[in-house]
């Protein structure tokens, strides 16, 4: 039996277009109030117990493509984890602040007074068949800390961010999926510590 046409192409276009914003985020402690009388904030990103996929540890994957990659094409894979590092600053950061600075209408300046500690603590890079029409998002998970940029030992408060969704498509392992995540999570942190 013949698939109509139509019903292809929709089945495609929810594999290949980007959801809704489905992100999450929600109160862990403290609140994020002070922040919506304040016209600058700075932001700091960390990367700590970072889990890749099904590693628990991002060494363990982070050792795996290396060494999967070298074993393939000598030279490869410690370029790759070279780009792994720098798609942070490259890609992901710049994504997530000028997302940030759209919903929150705030300047992201160094010398404010509080500071927005932005930790990713999961990355899904995705992945897609398109001849069986399987596909996973790239996804990244984290948590957001409020601190005094003059004792930022000092927790304000904290916020669990979860579900912040890349684009469906190939070249999942380059990274240039996620900064759409990361997009989504400096949007989502925006409008939240306006109202939290």
């Amino acid at each position: 039996m013949m698939i109509p046409k139509f019903i292809l192409t929709v089945l495609f276009l929810q594999a290949f277009c980007p959801k809704g914003h489905s992100q999450e985020t929600t109160i862990k402690e403290g609140n994020f109030k002070m922040l919506a009388a304040e016209k600058r904030v700075a932001l700091k990103f960390t990367y700590d117990s970072l889990q890749v996929g099904k590693y628990k540890k991002e060494v363990d994957f982070v050792n795996k493509k290396v060494a999967e990659m070298n074993n393939k094409y000598p030279g490869k894979g410690d370029e790759w984890a070279l780009n792994w590092i720098a798609q942070r600053k490259g890609l992901f950061e710049p994504a997530y602040i000028t997302a940030f600075i759209a919903a929150s209408g705030k300047d992201t300046s160094s010398s404010s007074t509080y500071t927005l500690i932005f930790n990713t603590s999961f990355i899904e890079q995705g992945f897609s068949s398109a001849g069986i029409l399987v596909h996973k998002n790239p996804e990244i998970r984290g948590e957001l800390t409020l601190v005094r940029s003059d004792d930022m030992a000092k927790i304000i408060a904290k916020a669990k961010i979860v579900k912040a969704m890349g684009k469906a498509g190939p070249h999942f392992e380059t990274g240039e999926h996620l900064d759409a995540a990361y997009a989504q999570a400096g949007e989502g942190a925006g409008i939240f510590i306006l109202n939290n």
